[in-house]
């Protein structure tokens, strides 16, 4: 891959990670980075795979570009180094050790530990501090309202994003979650709207229109 097409990516990967984290530590936060910027990505034309394994022994999620199986995408390396650009892209180095397993498999179990505590489901999994839980949810809407700002923005005959079972899912979660907030704790939902851009609405207001009896998680690519 060129330094150009390098460049272009990490372009379009600052338009998701500049606004949502920013400056601050990623710290936990690789899952629930990942499979949006997965997404966003896409509606780019930026095509890649999640995958999972460990960064110096320690577990980890990133992105790994499609058609160049040794050109990574780490959104959240200042986890593991804090003084690096916050936005790895380049080779597979002897830090990372990619998982086996294939797409569906890795996805499968992410996505099933991510979504427990936001759809208020048992633990399947060790759980975290309460606080840890709250931050993640809160990068979690940050996530969502940008993907769902660049989504608004497309042509939707331009665009076949929308009808993406992934995005569906990942939607469906994160809507869920701020439909049951706006019932019970209108508290978290105003502090919502003081802290996130104006688009934030938006996503409310799709959530209002959603029926969401029937959410499963499912083995989707």
């Amino acid at each position: 891959m060129s330094e150009d097409s390098k460049e272009n990516i990490r372009k379009k990967v600052a338009l998701f990670i500049d606004p949502t984290i920013g400056e601050e530590c990623p710290k936990n936060l690789c899952f629930c980075t990942c499979f949006p910027l997965l997404l966003f990505l896409k509606i780019h034309d930026i095509h890649c795979t999640l995958t999972g394994g460990d960064y110096n022994g320690i577990r980890h999620f990133w992105l790994t570009v499609n058609g160049y199986e040794n050109i990574i995408i780490d959104p959240t390396i200042r986890q593991f180094k804090p003084l690096v650009d916050p936005i790895y892209i380049g080779s597979l180095t002897s830090e990372y050790t990619p998982d086996t397993t294939s797409f569906i498999e890795t996805f499968s179990w992410a996505f099933k530990f991510w979504a427990e505590p936001i759809l208020d489901r048992p633990i399947s999994h060790q759980e975290k501090p309460k606080w840890v839980e709250e931050r993640t949810n809160f990068y979690n809407v940050k996530f969502a309202t940008i993907l769902n700002q660049e989504i608004s923005q497309k042509n939707p005959e331009k665009i076949t994003i929308h009808h993406n079972r992934l995005c569906k899912l990942y939607f469906r979660t994160i809507l869920k979650f701020l439909k049951v907030k706006t019932k019970k704790d209108q508290d978290y939902i105003r502090n919502l709207r003081a802290t996130l851009p104006q688009s934030f609405e938006n996503l409310i207001n799709q959530g209002r229109k959603q029926d969401f009896s029937t959410i499963r998680i499912q083995q989707e690519r």
